[in-house]
């Protein structure tokens, strides 16, 4: 009797994939990983890519996330290249490295906004002119309906001196993500919302971190880490080309994937001195 055959293959040839944030440590890597897969990569950015790829399945433009009519013809086009917009990777927002340092009892009003706008308002307006292409375009063979959005470890466990970047990952990781997995099946049946929440990835921009502070891989990625390391950044990509398939993840919705190395809570006091 012949033995059947499992087929492990992503399925993603032919997908046609928007990557906000292409431009970053992490969402270039995404762009290259759903290149590998056989997608069409639509890459928005506010900057030029970190490194300019040449591929006949790449499309970049530069797009504001927090511009609303800018982002919606942003989309327009990247459809007219490669057609329907089938799985948005939302990797966009102020990166904490980057975001304001100031206690909560210190911190402008104006600092609070910034990265609650980014963060939340930006993701809020890519879902939303995903969607809207979806509903409109989206047909009965369309595959891999799939929104992945970013979240982070802060949402979770907080950040001590930048209040504003925990809860703009903890309103995306968990109040987003679980309302627009019911809504969106409203707009298609198979479409699927998740988020990755990754600890600290180990980008030039870390790696930088830890060698002015020599307490920051300790503290940041290995005294409460079970796996004692930071996250590859091709490790967050592969998260999201597993959650992005149908056939690995299609009953997989409204979920926050750890990509952490096993992190339990935040260190609060380091050892006295």
């Amino acid at each position: 009797m012949a033995e059947s055959v499992f087929d492990v293959g992503l399925a993603l040839e032919g997908s046609h994939v928007l990557v906000t944030g292409s431009s970053g440590a992490i969402g270039s890597v995404v762009v290259k990983a759903f290149l590998a897969a056989g997608a069409y990569v639509s890459a928005f950015d506010i900057v030029d890519l970190r490194e300019p790829i040449e591929h006949e399945r790449l499309y970049f433009q530069k797009v504001d996330i927090t511009d609303e009519s800018g982002l919606e013809q942003a989309m327009e086009s990247a459809r007219s290249k490669y057609g329907v917009l089938t799985t948005c990777v939302l990797a966009a927002g102020l990166d904490l490295s980057y975001c304001p340092h100031h206690s909560l009892v210190d911190m402008p009003l104006q600092a609070w906004q910034r990265v609650l706008n980014v963060n939340v308002d930006g993701t809020f307006l890519t879902c939303r002119a995903w969607l809207r292409g979806i509903r409109t375009y989206a047909t009965p063979q369309t595959r891999n309906i799939s929104a992945i959005l970013f979240g982070s470890e802060a949402g979770t466990f907080g950040v001590p001196q930048c209040a504003p970047y925990a809860a703009s990952k903890s309103a995306i990781q968990y109040g987003l993500v679980k309302s627009l997995a019911r809504d969106a099946v409203d707009v298609n049946p198979h479409c699927r919302i998740n988020a990755v929440a990754p600890g600290p990835v180990a980008t030039a921009q870390f790696q930088k971190e830890c060698a002015d502070d020599p307490s920051a891989l300790w503290r940041e990625a290995q005294a409460t880490v079970a796996l004692h390391q930071p996250v590859p950044t091709e490790a967050v990509a592969r998260a999201c080309l597993f959650l992005s398939s149908d056939r690995f993840a299609g009953n997989i919705t409204g979920q926050v994937l750890p990509i952490d190395s096993g992190k339990s809570g935040a260190l609060m006091w380091p050892e006295a001195q």
